[in-house]
């Protein structure tokens, strides 16, 4: 079996971690000197020219990102996604922030039954939901209404939208036989 180099391995966990990750990170990972890894990060970087992706080193951190040659088609995009109509999706996510309040992308993913990520990416491009930190859990994020979403709704707050307070409980029913399933299923686990 063939091994990855040491700048595709670099190239794999950038690209699964999607974030920036720190040299003294990547050293100790990887089990490398800090000689190893400017070798390896040259050779990445060398390779990614010609393509859409790019390597961004500011000394400390290094990360992917798409190449700034790309900048045009991106924006092309963008505008794209923008101008089109947020369709059914967009408007149950919207209710589900509006009506839930802060919610992960897994409880989205959840009260919706498919994956959000695309979603929740275009309304928070659009100003209409922000993400923050969750407190409860720093491997996730919240994301809720902007106040942008509430003017163009009409409201001042989300208890202010029709019916707010029968579909508030229900959501919130849901997602308690949600964590109940959850924690039976954890609890069967335990036990075998």
């Amino acid at each position: 079996m063939n091994e990855l180099s040491l700048s595709s391995r670099i190239e794999a966990l950038l690209f699964a971690r999607s974030e920036p990750l720190s040299r003294d990170e990547l050293e100790k990972f990887l089990k490398v000197d800090g000689e190893g890894l400017n070798a390896a990060l040259a050779e990445l970087s060398t390779a990614l020219q010609s393509r859409g992706i790019a390597l961004l080193d500011d000394g400390r951190e290094v990360e992917l990102r798409t190449s700034p040659l790309a900048a045009s088609l991106l924006e092309t995009m963008r505008k794209e996604e923008l101008s089109r109509d947020i369709g059914k999706a967009g408007l149950e996510t919207l209710a589900i922030l509006l009506y839930k309040g802060p919610s992960t992308r897994s409880e989205i993913d959840f009260i919706r039954g498919v994956n959000s990520s695309h979603i929740v990416r275009i309304l928070t491009m659009r100003g209409l939901a922000r993400r923050r930190d969750n407190p409860k859990d720093e491997r996730s994020y919240l994301y809720e209404p902007t106040t942008d979403l509430l003017g163009e709704l009409g409201v001042a707050q989300p208890s202010d939208l029709p019916d707010f307070g029968t579909i508030t409980e229900e959501v919130q029913t849901l997602l308690r036989v949600r964590e109940e399933s959850q924690k039976e299923e954890a609890d069967k686990h335990a036990d075998s």
